[in-house]
């Protein structure tokens, strides 16, 4: 009995160890498939990740940085959505040449004026940098070397400018150092009818000395001999061929290797985010609305400088040959950006025509308000109607103000600032030297009076008393000593 007794013990125990491992394990999976689950969620994040950053949607680092920071309003881009957003602040607009520049610069410009951001503007009183070289970060009005910062707090820059809007080389280094952790907007156009519209506006006819009849195209007549003709342009030379490469830092020996052309195009697709298209221009500003999460209103223009009709070139489709085959890489780059612009408003989803139906209307309704009145100015010159404001309303003024005159507004607030700072920084140095010279007084002053033995301290560590007080101590002493006597009247 004892014997059944301790092997029935025995089998107890080794019940209890087998069900507490059992116990142990059924733990392990537990813990197994939740550290499972959580893995397959991270992997699942990280790819969205790594499929949003491979231009999928079409934004890149920067501006996904800019959105993960700076953003608190919802951005949908077609049924997906997005993180939240904030109006971006931080904008460089590479301007080219003759692709609808100046109506852009103007968008952001009054922007960034009404609002008091900063703008990096030409050091020299003119619209635009350096024509004919890279742009360079000296070139920029009240510009100072500061410690370079590679890793900002998003949201919190302190340095550089906010906005840059005027014509410049692009050269990717110098511009961030101006306009750190900025969104990158530039603007192209048909080859064909930039360079119809560049040839008139530089009048590379006169310069070029092309002489022609009434019924003959001075453009046909350049492309008898293009090499001969381009030699003697000098103002606007380097829009001659492929000119809104050359705008966007592309080195002309390299116009007629397509390895380089096409090289160039991948770059600047990496760095800019978003490039506007001159045909499609109201669907290019949705798209940049989006992208800075602006309003309706902060994209609004009226066209201010319209070429006269008089001066415009019927282009032959021989002619049109001719122009794309000169300006082979301008060719490329816009058919490139053309598709990814069409790309991104397939994106964009099926609101996007509803809010370019609305803008079309916006922009309608503004017009008639602003231009009722108004007179239009021949510009000899460049051969361009003007218009003249006839509405004196200041949102109207700010419309159809020129980029000219927001660079110059611009830089007069700019100086004004900087009166007001050295004004402030000198009122402050002769404070301090006043201050300054006061104590020097004064030490000078205890100096002499210590030689002349003054009643100063004899020591500093104020064991001693000043030889002043020793004196009215020994009097006082003296007086308490003496003996008191009083005074007896004689009989």
């Amino acid at each position: 009995m004892v014997l059944v007794g301790i092997e029935a013990k025995m089998l107890t125990s080794a019940q209890e160890r087998h069900l507490s491992c059992l116990d142990c394990l059924a733990r392990a999976t537990k813990r197994l498939r939740i550290f499972s689950s959580v893995f397959i969620v991270c992997s699942l994040i990280f790819s969205s990740a790594i499929y949003l950053n491979s231009g999928t949607l079409q934004f890149n680092q920067v501006h996904l940085v800019h959105t993960i920071y700076n953003r608190t309003t919802t951005q949908l881009v077609g049924t997906r959505r997005l993180v939240e957003c904030a109006p971006v602040q931080r904008i460089v607009f590479l301007k080219t040449h003759k692709t609808a520049g100046t109506s852009i610069g103007t968008i952001l410009q009054r922007y960034g004026y009404t609002r008091n951001l900063s703008f990096a503007i030409p050091a020299k009183d003119t619209p635009v940098f350096h024509c004919c070289r890279y742009f360079k970060r000296t070139d920029v009005y009240q510009y100072t070397e500061q410690e370079v910062q590679f890793e900002p707090e998003f949201g919190n820059q302190t340095w550089g400018f906010n906005m840059m809007t005027s014509h410049a080389v692009y050269s990717r280094p110098e511009v961030d150092a101006v306009v750190p952790d900025g969104l990158y907007v530039t603007s192209l156009r048909n080859p064909v009818d930039q360079f119809e519209s560049a040839f008139v506006y530089f009048d590379m006819m006169k310069q070029a000395k092309i002489t022609t009849n009434n019924n003959t195209n001075p453009l046909s007549v350049f492309f008898t001999n293009p090499e001969k003709y381009r030699k003697r342009i000098r103002y606007g030379e380097k829009q001659v061929q492929n000119g809104q490469m050359y705008d966007l830092g592309f080195q002309s020996q390299y116009f007629s290797d397509p390895f380089y052309i096409r090289y160039k195009i991948r770059q600047l697709e990496r760095e800019f985010d978003l490039v506007i298209i001159k045909e499609y221009f109201d669907e290019s500003l949705i798209l940049m609305k989006k992208l800075f999460c602006w309003e309706m209103d902060d994209i609004l223009y009226i066209p201010k400088r319209i070429r006269d009709s008089g001066f415009r070139y019927n282009i032959s489709e021989n002619l049109r040959q001719n122009i794309r085959e000169w300006n082979h890489a301008d060719v490329l780059l816009y058919e490139h950006f053309n598709r990814t612009l069409w790309r991104k408003i397939e994106e964009y989803g099926a609101e996007f025509w509803q809010e370019l139906d609305a803008f079309r209307r916006r922009i309608v309704d503004v017009t008639s308000l602003c231009e009722a009145g108004s007179q239009i100015i021949k510009d000899n010159v460049h051969h361009m109607n003007i218009i003249r404001l006839g509405n004196k309303t200041n949102f109207c003024r700010n419309l159809l103000r020129m980029d000219g005159e927001y660079t110059a507004l611009i830089r007069k607030r700019m100086q004004v600032k900087e009166w007001r700072n050295t004004k402030r920084n000198t009122s402050i140095s002769d404070l301090n030297s006043k201050q300054q010279t006061v104590k020097g007084n004064i030490n000078s002053t205890k100096s002499k009076l210590s030689t002349n033995n003054s009643p100063i301290s004899d020591t500093m560590n104020g064991k001693r008393i000043t030889r002043v007080r020793k004196k009215i101590f020994k009097k006082i002493v003296k007086k308490i000593k003496k003996p008191v006597t009083k005074a007896v009247r004689k009989p």
